[in-house]
């Protein structure tokens, strides 16, 4: 099959071509939708072919649970470019109720035509079936397996939701699974350097776009799924920039003001970096820390295009801080992790993951932590942030790194959070300094946050 996706203007074709690209090569399905949507001019196509990547990914243990009742020999044995075409084809059969049956089929016959024609056949008589019987099957047994019922129910790994269930029983698991499958808004943040958030939301209304004010995020937007913002005048001025609500938090739980002095020890790909630099005015230093140049890179052309100038970028590693010299008013831990937490904004992560990985990052979040904690200065503030919902990378590092460090003290995190929250778990978590955010209870990604500050013993 043809990888050149440059000059493929039909959105199911593209589509069908994404999706096999990640499947064999592991390829990252946002990173290609990014670059191959700026070929299409028009956004229904960017539209339509977004949403049938995403939600694929997203169902691909649901289709292939449907669609094996009418194979007579396992998915696995298919070529993985009519695998993406018969994934596409029931997708939009089963879940797209503004597509035509019709056209999902025959448009679903047409591309197998183009990319591997004796398939066609095969393609054509499965998703007529599809159309006859629905979703008219049966499911795993849900009171003698419920791991694997709502694993196929709602296409997660069955370690994953068996691991939810043991912690959290079936009703608040399913209640994930259910917004780990919902479309991820499109969130931004103004770059209040340049602009004020009223100003840009007349600026991208007066190109018809649909903008909506964050509750939580005084510099935060929604907006319709545009499908390529980098083609925004706006974007391109340096006037906002992507980033979920819950991303953007952190910077104001950590605190940054005007003239710190501040160290980011994973900073790349710099939404967190430029956010402070942001909340500080572009005044005082930020200290950008990152193992790898190439990503490096991307803070500095992000930190250029936002027309900010108070970041210095640092190579090395997190383990070591080599070459960091001096102590920091506030340093931030965006740790590597697990990234379970932000399932429902990357349709092929869930499928990326391995339950033994879990187990390996606590001694390298551990660690970069310690290390961190060298660089900040008495009475100077430290937060330690992973987007994931796992406690061993979050709540039990916390608890570590206090038996370890007893000059840190947790700092009330209430005291900087720019919204209000009704929970009482909530509130109870926020005073002791740490807070674990769920995409079903909070409606953001999920991420946990916890705030120190280095006292004299």
């Amino acid at each position: 099959m043809s990888k050149n996706l440059s000059n493929k203007k039909n959105a199911r074709l593209l589509a069908v071509l994404i999706l096999t690209r990640v499947e064999t090569e592991g390829a990252y399905a946002n990173e290609l939708l990014r670059s191959r949507l700026e070929d299409m001019e028009d956004v229904r196509d960017r539209h339509l072919t977004t949403a049938l990547v995403n939600g694929v990914l997203k169902n691909k243990l649901t289709l292939d649970y449907a669609l094996r009742r009418h194979l007579s020999k396992p998915m696995s044995s298919l070529p993985h470019d009519v695998r993406a075409v018969l994934r596409t084809g029931v997708f939009q059969i089963l879940l797209l109720d503004k597509i035509p049956v019709s056209a999902a089929v025959n448009e679903s016959v047409k591309i197998v035509k183009q990319i591997n024609k004796g398939f066609a056949p095969l393609v054509n008589s499965v998703l007529h079936k599809i159309v006859e019987t629905g979703w008219d099957f049966k499911w795993p047994d849900k009171d003698k397996d419920p791991g694997r019922y709502l694993s196929v129910k709602y296409s997660h790994p069955e370690w994953m939701v068996k691991r939810w269930l043991r912690r959290w029983g079936s009703l608040e698991t399913e209640l994930l699974l259910q917004a780990n499958n919902h479309p991820s808004p499109t969130c931004i943040r103004t770059n209040t350097l340049k602009v004020s958030r009223d100003e840009l939301i007349k600026k991208l209304e007066s190109i018809e776009m649909k903008v909506e004010e964050s509750s939580k995020i005084p510099e935060a937007l929604f907006i319709e799924d545009f499908g390529a913002v980098e083609r925004l005048e706006a974007f391109q001025e340096g006037l906002f920039t992507v980033q979920d609500e819950s991303s953007q938090l952190v910077s104001h739980i950590l605190g940054v003001k005007p003239g710190d002095r501040v160290l980011d020890v994973c900073s790349a790909p710099g939404g967190k970096t430029t956010h402070m630099a942001q909340l500080m005015q572009n005044s005082g230093t930020i200290t950008a820390l990152d193992i790898y140049p190439q990503k490096l890179s991307q803070v500095e052309e992000l930190a250029e295009r936002l027309g900010i100038t108070i970041i210095r970028t640092h190579e090395g590693d997190a383990r070591f801080l080599e070459g960091v010299e001096g102590e920091f008013t506030r340093v931030l831990v965006d740790a590597p992790c697990s990234g379970l937490g932000v399932i429902r904004r990357r349709a092929d992560l869930r499928w990326q993951k391995r339950e033994d990985e879990i187990s390996k990052l606590p001694e390298l979040q551990l660690e970069i932590l310690l290390k961190a904690a060298d660089k900040v200065e008495k009475g100077g503030e430290l937060v330690y942030s992973t987007c994931t919902i796992e406690p061993e990378e979050n709540f039990e590092i916390v608890k570590e790194f206090r038996r370890l460090r007893p000059e840190f003290t947790a700092v009330d995190l209430s005291e900087s959070l720019p919204f209000s929250v009704n929970e009482e778990n909530d509130i109870r978590q926020l005073k002791r300094g740490v807070w674990q955010i769920l995409p079903h209870h909070h409606e953001m990604d999920g991420f946990f946050l916890a705030k120190f500050r280095r006292i004299c013993l």
